[in-house]
């Protein structure tokens, strides 16, 4: 079973709340709620995307740039991913 955007999303709000309770730079924290509400905008799954265009075409998004599609992708790693996307997330470790 793969992420939804909501999950992945919930994941960067999670995140974007460790980085400010342990002081960390606000421009992370702003930068990973952006991209939750940008995940959560998309029309169609982040695994779709991912599957289809590779890790790379989540720096497409408006507001994920390559460190956060990183990250997002790192979300996928250890979980049953089928097809191109296997191969894609592979070398994300």
């Amino acid at each position: 079973m793969s992420l939804t955007n909501q999950q992945i999303a919930r994941k960067l709000r999670d995140h974007a709340t460790e980085i400010a309770r342990g002081g960390g730079n606000l421009y992370r924290v702003r930068a990973f709620r952006s991209a939750a509400m940008a995940v959560l905008a998309m029309p169609e799954e982040v695994a779709d995307v991912v599957a289809t265009g590779g890790v790379r075409e989540l720096e497409r998004v408006p507001g994920i740039g390559k460190s956060l599609a990183d990250t997002i992708a790192r979300y996928f790693v250890g979980r049953v991913v089928s097809g191109d996307a296997a191969g894609v997330l592979a070398g994300v470790a």
